[in-house]
């Protein structure tokens, strides 16, 4: 007996060791799970018609990631099997996997941020609607005909393409690195204040030096999914804006009223289609 496990722990083309099955939905939400020894098997053959991917629990880093994760439920159906789980999460999986391109996302490069609409081009980094109710999230460019761009989540590259109208995209501040850090809370300020104020709702600013209280822009909420949401500026302390969503009703996974945000942390719609 001792032979025999020491042969299934040892031979390359046994399942026979802790696995992780990650991937999305059909809606793209993220989900994973990790299955114990005996359960490899299965779960490996269940992953083949789930269109899920294996990762071999094998060294110190993914072993951290696994104990990360929800048990999978060999038995279980639906989210039972696989549950979902956040998309930082989900994205540590996909790097340990070996299918991730951050370390040369175009994110990391400014020449790779288009600057306005019309420069828009494979390899540009842009800000793409998943749906009204999961948000907008950072996509590549990975093609173009005419205005219609193919695009993939830059974070999870292995999801499915989309297309997308180059107007119906947002764009990041092209100039420099996007501050990461959420910027501090401002106190509203007194009636009379001479801030800007664009003249309507639907005014949609042309550049990030025209961002003023009243606009509409995009901004990243501060919850696990770091989803993007139109947002309004209802306040100005310099280049610093306190904002509020602009729909709470349809963005379930919101639950601060408002947040803070620098004007080059916030992301651009199209203006002339409003």
């Amino acid at each position: 007996m001792a032979h025999k496990a020491t042969h299934q722990h040892t031979d390359p083309s046994s399942t026979q060791v802790p696995v992780v099955l990650f991937g999305v939905d059909q809606n793209g939400k993220p989900k994973a799970a990790r299955f114990v020894e005996k359960h490899a098997d299965l779960a490996a053959k269940a992953a083949a018609h789930l269109n899920l991917h294996v990762l071999p629990i094998v060294g110190s880093a993914v072993a951290d990631l696994a104990g990360r994760l929800p048990a999978g439920r060999i038995h279980a159906n639906g989210r039972g099997f696989v549950p979902y789980i956040r998309r930082d999460l989900y994205a540590k999986l996909v790097a340990a996997a070996g299918t991730s391109t951050s370390a040369n996302s175009p994110s990391q490069q400014n020449g790779d941020l288009p600057k306005n609409w019309d420069e828009i081009g494979p390899g540009h980094v842009v800000i793409a609607q998943q749906s009204p109710d999961d948000g907008w999230f950072e996509a590549v460019v990975v093609e173009t005909s005419g205005d219609m761009l193919t695009l993939r989540w830059r974070d999870y590259p292995r999801e499915r393409r989309l297309t997308r109208n180059r107007i119906a995209v947002g764009l990041l501040y092209p100039n420099g690195d996007n501050l990461r850090t959420p910027a501090p809370a401002i106190k509203p300020s007194r009636s009379g204040s001479s801030q800007p104020h664009a003249p309507a709702e639907t005014a949609y600013p042309k550049s990030w030096d025209d961002i003023a209280v009243g606009c509409v822009v995009l901004a990243k909420d501060d919850g696990p999914w770091c989803s993007w949401w139109e947002a309004i500026p209802t306040d100005q302390s310099g280049d610093t804006f306190s904002l509020q969503w602009r729909k709470v009703s349809d963005m379930p996974k919101i639950a601060q009223p408002n947040v803070a945000r620098h004007r080059l942390t916030l992301g651009l719609l199209y203006p002339n289609k409003h």
